[in-house]
């Protein structure tokens, strides 16, 4: 998988990267994905938000999704931000030949550089491009703080147009040139040879090294380091070439390695230069575990691979398994689409092994349980067979048991009996041969082989005639070995004796037949039965009986056990697999684009109408000159909100629109915080204007004055009743971006900044805060502004507003540099002083002779020198601020003749206001697919509606605090997974909630503190004043 950007990616998304972050603002830096080795660069302009995502050494690219950021930030990423947050990006630029990327923010104040070779960097420089901080330390290339960065200069920033593609021309590749290469390859494999046969006549026990030899791949790759190795891979193989063979199997195919370099070079060419055209591509293969039955996500259909600016090669035989995505547009999407998807998959990858683990384990102790199933069946079979077993062969249980029963009553000691079992057996006695050795004696039982089928009738009486005559020689052996035993110390040499000697009385003809009937045992298949000798053939073989019934008793219990305990892990193992399956949607989230109006304080009426208020006196601004129109509706109260509304229908606004919006204005003033009940009033829009009445110049920001004031309409006292709701996003048949048009010149507005953001910035080119007036402004007539504005529209023209024009001329600066100290102390010697006239002419006649060098040297002797230098510093000094007063002075005279055209265009923002109406919905349905959740705070009669609201009142709780309760209100709220109930929550509407957090809700708050009324729940308050007030009772009884 392809982690790593190369250095033909790192040119095409340069070059892209410039003309897209040019003039952005950074807003702020982050640590993405908890790893200190990724950023995400948040890059702003009115009306445009703009992620970076940079991964130290490996890829840098626009974003669109959302990556988890951290609660606490790194320490480097502290220092990036106090030096680098609010300052304009003002150049980027890629050093020519290399991997590395330079940010240079504030006009050359800060410089943020970017390496993409070997382990990367993130570097922080000053103005001298001296290393503030790094994001980690490499002493080899004296990267440390306080050092010089030398990898670049001044000039790098100094070029017109660094775009690279510009810069390299095509190269033609000769004949003699290719030879060249594979003659140097020839020579060092030559060189390697004969040192090779030299070790090897010196030392003999040398084992023989293999040459390597440079592959052509590597060749091309190292004379030609620009063409990318992932472009000449796909050439060579489209020619088809081993990109691994060696180079000197081509020193007769010299022209087909030039035509395959001419045809790179060009292509290369192509994808620098053709940005209009672009594709990027994106080569994936099958995942053999996806199952579209079980997995929902298309994206786990194929595992990302890799990604190029050009269409990949894929052989014959991955043609099958392989697929190739076309993504057009800049090559940033393509980067985008590659990383965010695999970084969103990986989570849902990593699922899906686990639930293959988890069946995988569930088989393995499915097959455990039956195995023990298995085995408990298996022991009552054949418990069941060796209790009918006994009682088949009832009678030589009761023999075998009886001869060992009978040396253990002549107390023979047990280690004989067993030497005397063992020497029957080898006599071929049946009894002793059924007996199994060693005896347990020490717990009374022994073990003993009984035949499967048992043999006819005629053989079975035989065998009884012959086990009496061996049982009654067994026991008359057994009685002379215990008198033998009795007489003599060493017992078992008498014991085999006697046994001997029994066997030699015994007939010939009856010792035969003892061997036919043992010969006649092996042919039959034996089972091993445990008898114990307390107990008849019949009470063993019920032992065994009793035990098949309690294993069977154990069966049933086991089988239960197993359902119960198969059911409890299956639950566990989804339940696991279900959390984590929520955890990674969480991760990432494509960043919705905000409507218009969501910048500002806003709700959509009941009826239909959108209401909009400033967060600020210039937001006002901004709405007024923006988008309202002579049919929209403003609102105002005494405290000095201001509030409008939207009549694009041109219809006559109704009186809920006006009630719902008097609340908001009332309940955004001073009235919420000291809880006063009062009205707000309205107009007509086109009677209010932003030109004062006297000297007709623009009001300072948030005021307005009406024309006729008798064109005010009261409204009644307002309730302060707020609440909070949740609109969804619809996917519909024409979801994108807004559809904006800001008419020409919009962005090149001056916007209003502090002075302390001038002041830190000033390079040259950022905005000026208007001085602000509190006059007192009456109606006047609209045309005397025009006609104003007309006259500043003219005087513009011949404005052309330079540094250029209030800095000292350049002759004036020459002549000021040229003069010596000398000379510049005997002008000063020259002014008149009162009382040293006589003396200074004098002193003039006395050194006239002095040329300059002279009175230099003399001066300085003395050291009148220090002080006249420290007057020219001052007097420089105050050059330049005068210079920077008249730069200021005169820009904000610029500024207020563009903001007298601002409020007296005609053109305003064309907006599709019925889009969000459609896209917007309180409730949803069945067949809607949700994109987003819009939480909006809006007045609680517009929020009737709303399947997700709360009510709000002035109160003492804090935001934070009350809407982390809110958010737990709505997330432990009853949930239908049918998806049948509209008015009970739905699964999805509750995903979409989770991905809400505090921090953004809080700034959709108007008001102060707060009390939330839960539905469901008592309100505290009141449950404290009822408790005061049976107290108080009581006390009074």
């Amino acid at each position: 998988m392809k982690q790593r950007i190369s250095a033909l990616d790192l040119q095409i998304l340069a070059a892209e990267l410039k003309t897209s972050l040019e003039g952005y603002r950074l807003n702020n830096i982050y640590n993405a994905s908890d790893s200190n080795r990724q950023f995400l660069l948040r890059f702003n302009k009115p009306d445009s938000k703009l992620n970076v995502i940079v991964d130290c050494g490996l890829r840098i690219h626009l974003t669109e999704f959302t990556r988890p950021i951290p609660s606490a930030p790194s320490g480097f990423v502290m220092k990036l931000r106090k030096h680098l947050k609010s300052k304009r990006l003002t150049a980027l630029r890629q050093v020519k030949n290399d991997r590395i990327l330079v940010l240079q923010f504030a006009d050359g104040l800060f410089f943020l550089v970017l390496e993409f070779f070997s382990a990367g960097n993130v570097i922080l420089l000053d103005e001298n491009r001296k290393i503030m901080s790094l994001q980690r330390i490499v002493h080899e290339h004296e990267n440390i703080i306080g050092e010089t960065y030398t990898m670049f200069d001044e000039s790098l920033f100094h070029t017109a147009d660094d775009t690279n593609a510009t810069n390299i021309t095509n190269k033609d590749f000769s004949e003699g040139l290719v030879k060249n290469w594979l003659d140097e390859v020839k020579q060092k494999y030559a060189v390697a040879a004969s040192t090779i046969l030299e070790t090897s006549k010196n030392d003999k026990s040398h084992q023989k090294k293999k040459i390597k030899v440079m592959s052509i791949h590597k060749l091309l790759l190292s004379k030609e380091p620009h063409l990318s190795s992932d472009l000449l891979s796909k050439n060579l193989k489209m020619s088809k070439i081993d990109p691994s063979t060696s180079a000197l199997d081509f020193e007769n195919r010299v022209d087909d390695i030039i035509k395959l370099l001419n045809t790179t070079e060009s292509e290369y060419h192509q994808l620098l230069n053709d940005n209009e055209h672009r594709v990027g591509y994106i080569l994936d293969h099958e995942n053999k575990n996806f199952n579209p039955k079980i997995d929902s996500n298309p994206d786990l259909e194929f595992i990302y691979e890799t990604f190029h600016p050009f269409e990949p090669y894929v052989e014959e035989k991955d043609k099958a398994s392989s697929h190739i995505s076309e993504i057009p547009g800049y090559y940033n999407k393509t980067l985008d689409k590659f990383f965010s998807t695999i970084e969103s998959s990986k989570y849902a990858l990593r699922i899906q092994n686990q639930e293959l683990q988890a069946k995988k384990k569930l088989d393995e102790a499915k097959l455990d349980n039956q195995k023990k199933l298995q085995a408990l069946i298996d022991v009552q079979s054949s418990n069941e067979e060796k209790g009918h077993l006994i009682v088949a062969n009832a009678d030589l249980v009761e023999e075998a048991k009886s001869a060992i029963q009978g040396l253990v009553d002549q107390q023979m000691d047990w280690n004989t009996i067993e030497k005397l079992i063992k020497s029957e057996q080898k006599k071929h006695v049946k009894i002793a041969e059924l007996i199994v050795l060693p005896l347990n004696l020490k717990e009374n039982k022994f073990k003993m082989k009984l035949p499967l089928k048992t043999f006819d009738d005629d053989e079975q009486n035989d065998t009884s005639d012959e086990d009496d005559n061996s049982s009654s020689s067994f026991s008359e052996s057994d009685s002379e070995n215990a008198s033998s035993s009795s007489d003599a110390s060493d017992s078992d040499i008498s014991d085999f004796e006697t046994e001997e000697s029994v066997q030699k009385e015994v007939p010939p003809k009856k010792r035969k037949t003892k061997r036919s009937s043992a010969t006649s045992q092996p042919n039959e298949k034996m089972i091993t039965v445990t008898i114990d000798l307390g107990f008849s053939a019949y009470a063993n073989a019920s032992e065994y009986f009793n035990a098949k019934k309690t294993s069977a008793e154990k069966q049933k219990r086991v089988e239960k056990n197993i359902e119960k305990a198969m059911k409890n892990i299956e639950e566990k193992v989804n339940t696991q697999l279900k959390k984590k399956l929520k955890e990674s949607h969480e991760v990432l989230k494509k960043i919705r684009t905000p409507y218009f109006f969501e910048k500002y304080h806003w709700f959509i009426s009941s009826e239909g109408y959108l209401v909009m208020m400033g967060k600020n006196d210039a937001e006002t601004d901004q709405i007024y000159s923006k988008y309202i129109e002579d049919d929209d509706v403003f609102m105002s109260n005494n405290f000095g909100t201001k509030v409008w509304i939207k009549n694009p229908m041109k219809h006559e606004v109704p009186p809920n629109t006006l009630m719902q919006a008097g609340i908001l204005c009332m309940s955004s003033s001073e009235a919420w915080s000291k809880k006063i009940a009062s009205s707000a009033w309205w107009c007509n829009a086109k009677n209010v204007t932003k030109f004062d009445k006297f000297d007709k110049s623009v009001l300072p920001p948030g005021v307005f004055v009406l024309k006729d004031e008798k064109d005010q309409n009261t409204l009644p006292a307002s309730q302060l009743v707020m609440g909070l709701g949740f609109l969804w996003k619809v996917k519909t048949s024409d979801n994108g971006d807004e559809d904006v048009k800001e008419f020409e010149g919009e962005q090149e507005e001056l916007s209003l900044i502090d002075e302390e953001e001038e002041n830190e910035e000033f390079r040259g080119n950022d905005s000026v805060v208007i001085p602000t007036d509190d006059d007192h402004t009456d109606s006047y007539d609209n045309n005397d502004s025009i006609n104003i504005v007309a006259e500043i529209g003219n005087d513009l023209k011949d404005l052309d507003l330079n540094k250029d024009e209030v800095r000292i001329p350049e002759e004036e600066e020459e002549e000021f540099d040229n003069r010596t100290i000398a000379t510049g102390l005997v002008e000063n010697m020259n002014k008149n002083v009162r009382g040293k006239k006589g003396k200074l002419k004098k002193m003039q006649k006395k050194y006239a002779d002095q040329d300059e060098s002279e009175r230099l040297l003399r001066l300085q002797a003395l050291g009148t020198l220090r002080g006249l230098e420290k007057q020219q510093l001052r007097e420089k000094e105050e050059i330049a601020k005068q210079q920077k007063r008249e730069y200021k002075k005169a820009k904000r005279e610029k500024q207020k003749e563009m903001q007298a055209l601002k409020f007296t265009r005609n053109e305003k923002v064309k907006v599709n206001y019925q889009k969000p109406f459609t896209e917007l919905k309180a409730v949803l349905t069945k067949d809607d697919k949700v994109v987003d959740i819009v939480p909006v705070f809006a007045p609680w009669p517009a929020l009737l509606k709303y399947k997700y609201k709360v009510k709000i009142q002035p109160g003492s709780a804090k935001k934070t605090k009350t809407l982390s309760e809110i958010l737990h209100f709505f997330m432990n709220r009853k949930v239908d997974t049918t998806l049948a109930d509209k008015e009970i929550d739905w699964p999805n509407e509750h995903e979409l909630i989770k991905t809400l957090k505090e921090q953004d809700l809080v700034l959709l708050l108007c008001v102060d503190k707060l009390k939330v009324t839960l539905p469901g729940k008592n309100d505290t308050s009141k449950k404290g004043n009822q408790k005061n007030g049976s107290k108080g009772k009581s006390k009074r009884k």
